[in-house]
């Protein structure tokens, strides 16, 4: 008996997702996103952490404003580049939707829920804060009356140092001031979202800007190709014109 030859699975069409596969892709591609600059303030929470063991206030201060910078540096390379990498997959997109009105098919591994929007910068660095968030909603409601609240201040500052500790330095250097809360760390969740949807954009603004430079150079060289073109046929023209003239003397 002769084996049948097998079937070939059929491409799936991403190109076309339902509302709610868009949703649930788009969901998943910006929680990816956020986890290598989320790593990136987690570790240099722990260089702040471990820093915080200098009996030198104003050391401590320099030292955790450095990390939070750094943090916050590395946070807008990333959101940059994936600015220029989403702004990529929007111009491929448009390309295979107006393929599309045509009647021409193409594109159908193409994932409409990496291009770029404006707003997805901002949902990254909101989804950064996330963890804050949480932690610091337990650790403001339960703090001084659970165990569980020591817990979450804990867990606040080992994985979030970078949005507690500012808060730990009001309240141990300005006495002055009443003891502020934990809820009071969420609102650094305004560093990530900024700095996140801000260098998001740009990152797409670079790569538009790119395009229509090497666009604007491919134009200017098919024009001076064109131009060297007409001029060779006009001398062409004008040598045979010369050389008919020549014959007609003789």
């Amino acid at each position: 008996m002769l084996n049948e030859a097998p079937k070939k699975k059929a491409n799936k069409d991403y190109s076309h997702p339902t509302k709610w596969q868009y949703f649930m892709r788009t969901q998943r591609e910006l929680w990816r996103r956020m986890i290598t600059p989320y790593l990136m303030y987690f570790f240099m929470s722990l260089i702040m952490l471990a820093c915080q063991a200098i009996e030198n206030m104003w050391a401590q201060i320099i030292i955790g404003v450095l990390c939070i910078g750094a943090g916050a540096f590395f946070n807008g390379h990333l959101c940059y580049n994936y600015g220029i990498l989403h702004y990529g997959f929007y111009v491929s997109g448009e390309l295979h939707r107006r393929n599309e009105l045509f009647g021409i098919q193409s594109g159908g591994d193409h994932r409409p829920e990496k291009e770029y929007r404006p707003w997805k910068g901002f949902v990254i660095g909101l989804f950064i804060g996330v963890p804050v968030i949480v932690l610091g909603v337990l650790s403001g409601r339960y703090m001084n009356e659970t165990v569980g609240g020591s817990f979450a201040a804990i867990a606040l500052v080992m994985f979030a140092g970078w949005a507690i500790i500012p808060i730990s330095w009001l309240r141990n250097y300005v006495p002055s001031l009443c003891k502020p809360s934990f809820y009071w760390s969420i609102l650094m969740i305004i560093l990530p979202i900024l700095v996140s949807g801000i260098f998001y954009i740009l990152g797409a603004m670079s790569d538009k800007r790119k395009r229509a430079e090497e666009t604007e150079r491919v134009n200017r060289v098919e024009a001076a190709r064109a131009e060297a073109a007409k001029e060779m046929r006009v001398q062409t023209e004008e040598q045979r014109r010369k050389t008919l003239q020549s014959k007609k003397k003789k």
